[in-house]
Formats: C-alpha cells, sequence, structure tokens
C-alpha cells in the first residue's frame, strides 16, 4: 500500500514571528510568483513570507491582536496518493505537539474541485487555556497536491470564517495546468475499444481500469495499484493519439462534449447548472460603477453580493439568498454562453455575471 505523501510542514504561529503588520486594506488578486496557484485576499491578509518555505506563500491578518494565517502548499504527487493521504502527510507533525485533538473530515469544493476539509487543534506552547484552531483544506488537480492550512486561536475561529470562505471560493489550482488542462476530459475510442476520462484531479478511468494519471512533455502515464503503462502521445485539436510499443496499433480518440478545462476559466456551454458549478467569484458585467460588483458563494454557504451579506443555497435552477438582515430572495439562475445569468427576485431585469478571474 503506497504510504502517504511526505510534506515538510512549515506550523505557523504568528505570535513566534515579529511582523511588520500593514493596514488592513480591500480584497486583492495574488498570484504566486511560480504560477502553481491564484486566490483572492480578503480584506486586511496581507503576504507573510516564511523563511525556507519553498512549497508556496503564507498569508496573514490580526483580529483584536491575535494573529490568524493561511499557509498555501503545493507539491506534485504521485499517481494513486488519495486526498485522505495527503492530509495524513500534512497532519502528522501535529500529532506530537501536547493537546492533540483530531477532528473531523468534510467533503468541500475549491476552485470547482472536490477535495476535503478536516480539522483539528492543539494546545499553544502547551498551554491548555490558549487553543489552536487548525482547519487543513487540499484538494488534487493535474498531478498536483494543494493543502490549505488555516490556523488561529479557538476564541478567534469564527472572526475569520467568512475571509477564509471567500479566499477558498476564489482559489485556483494552476500548476500543471498548462500541460494537463488540454488532456482533461472524455475522450471517445475511435477503434471501437474503451473511452478514456481523464479527470482534473488526477484519475483515470478506461473501461473496467481506475486509476491515477499524469501528462509530462508529451508523456501520459497512467497508473493502477498492479503498475503503470506510458504512451506517448499527440493532441490535435479534439484529437488525442496514444502509441506505446505494447500496442498493435496507435489508439485514437475524439474528444467527446465541450472543450478542454481552459486556463484558467471553465468551458462555456448553456442549460442548466449544478451546486458546485455556482462556487466561486462572479463579476457582474454592463454595470455602470467605478469598482466591480462581485458576488462570492463558498463552498460552506456564505454569500457576499455587494452590500448584501448571508447564506446562499441552490435547488433546481433557484438560487436562495437569505441575509444576515433578516430578508430572503430567491432568484431564478441558468447557464447562457458560460456566463451566469440571475432573474427574477429583486431585479427589474436579467443579470449577466462572469466567473472573476
Amino acid at each position: 500500500m503506497r504510504g502517504p505523501v511526505r510534506w515538510v510542514v512549515v506550523v505557523v504561529l504568528a505570535a513566534l514571528l515579529p511582523l511588520v503588520w500593514a493596514s488592513p486594506a480591500g480584497a486583492k488578486p495574488y498570484v504566486d510568483t511560480k504560477k502553481r496557484f491564484a486566490l483572492e485576499t480578503a480584506g486586511g491578509w496581507e503576504l507573510a513570507p516564511l523563511p525556507g518555505d519553498v512549497l508556496g506563500m503564507n498569508f496573514r491578518k490580526k483580529i483584536d491582536g491575535v494573529p490568524a494565517s493561511l499557509h498555501v502548499m503545493v507539491q506534485a504527487t504521485k499517481a494513486g496518493v488519495s486526498v485522505k493521504q495527503t492530509l495524513d502527510g500534512v497532519e502528522a507533525p501535529f500529532k506530537d505537539e501536547i493537546g492533540y485533538n483530531p477532528g473531523t473530515d468534510f467533503p468541500v469544493v475549491i476552485g470547482g474541485i472536490q477535495g476535503t476539509r478536516r480539522t483539528l487543534s492543539v494546545f499553544a506552547s502547551g498551554d491548555r487555556q490558549t487553543v489552536r484552531a487548525i482547519e487543513l483544506y487540499a484538494i488534487h488537480a493535474f498531478g498536483y497536491a494543494h493543502v490549505l492550512h488555516v490556523e488561529t486561536l479557538e476564541k478567534k475561529r469564527g472572526a475569520i470564517t467568512r475571509d477564509v470562505d471567500r479566499m477558498l471560493a476564489s482559489y485556483e489550482a494552476l500548476a500543471g495546468r498548462g500541460v494537463a488542462a488540454p488532456l482533461a476530459g472524455v475522450w471517445m475510442n475511435t477503434g471501437g475499444g474503451p473511452d478514456l476520462k481523464l479527470e482534473p484531479a488526477g484519475e483515470f478511468h478506461m473501461g473496467a481500469l481506475n486509476g491515477g494519471w499524469h501528462a509530462d512533455g508529451g508523456l501520459l502515464e497512467l497508473r493502477i495499484p498492479s503498475g503503470a503503462e506510458k504512451y506517448r502521445y499527440v493532441q490535435s485539436g479534439d484529437t488525442l493519439t496514444l502509441s506505446s510499443p505494447n500496442l498493435d496499433r496507435d489508439m485514437v480518440f475524439r474528444r467527446s462534449g465541450g472543450a478542454a478545462v481552459s486556463a484558467p476559466g471553465r468551458a462555456a456551454r448553456s442549460g442548466p447548472l449544478s451546486r458546485e458549478e455556482l462556487i466561486g467569484t462572479w463579476r457582474v458585467l454592463d454595470q455602470a460603477a467605478t469598482e466591480p460588483l462581485t458576488m462570492v458563494l463558498a463552498a460552506s454557504g456564505s454569500v457576499s453580493f455587494g452590500g448584501l451579506s448571508g447564506r446562499w443555497r441552490f435547488s433546481t435552477g433557484r438560487l436562495t439568498i437569505a441575509s444576515t438582515a433578516g430578508e430572503t430572495i430567491t432568484y431564478a439562475a441558468s447557464w447562457s454562453d458560460g456566463q451566469l445569468v440571475l432573474s427574477g427576485g429583486d431585479l427589474d431585469k436579467e443579470l449577466t455575471l462572469e466567473r472573476a478571474r
């Protein structure tokens, strides 16, 4: 059985490191200098690089003098390693700390990709009266594992929930996208053999075979528990050709349905949509305003839309927002040419939004 991916975790407790804290500011887009990920920081969060950190970037904020941090780590993962195994590797160092208390795993969607949220806590400096609340979020995408480590003291956990929801909703997995994204999708076998499905999260399905896949420099590797098979591949438009010394002849596939995953958006289409597709940050088009009006629908169910905030739910084409002011509004929601269209509710006319980049 394959063991968990080994992670070098930089345990963050901001009180241990001197910082120069900038004044809180509005949300800001951030793209990793190595193009591994992108997100939009919530107001007041600032860059706080950690010495020796080669896996990603750290962000910090102070709330009433209490530090909070978001540490993003991105690392290549081997085919067959699960998200749970990735989280196990990240969590391992915490098990040796005083007051370690394991929590629970929850399914989440981050940047449109299915992942897992794991909670746990430990004592700060061994003091049982001061508890560090830790949330670990993980997704696998395009051959890479993305871990988002959120931490603050237990007494301030609720104060950063909305910020974290916004940043998770805006998160984009960029590492490996340039090579792998054009291959992700469903490919129909033109020779009558089994079709090939390449999931963005790194899983593949071909007939009775299921496992992990990785692409790099014209080489496609399909891994199953009993071994791996490597193919040379050539992609030309909607045609994918695989060749190998083990094949009598090349396997030729044609893409089924829409285009490949784009960078960084999603394939344009029209029709009904799912809750998972709604999660993220949306920008209103054709508005007469100096600042863009955005709607953030977080995986946790929180929402912010201009000056409105509260909770949201979606069912069979109906987006319902229950505001903190006690007002509930329901909109009809659908896709149109890759854009989100809202109508009804308190709107005089249809509202068109595009996914923020």
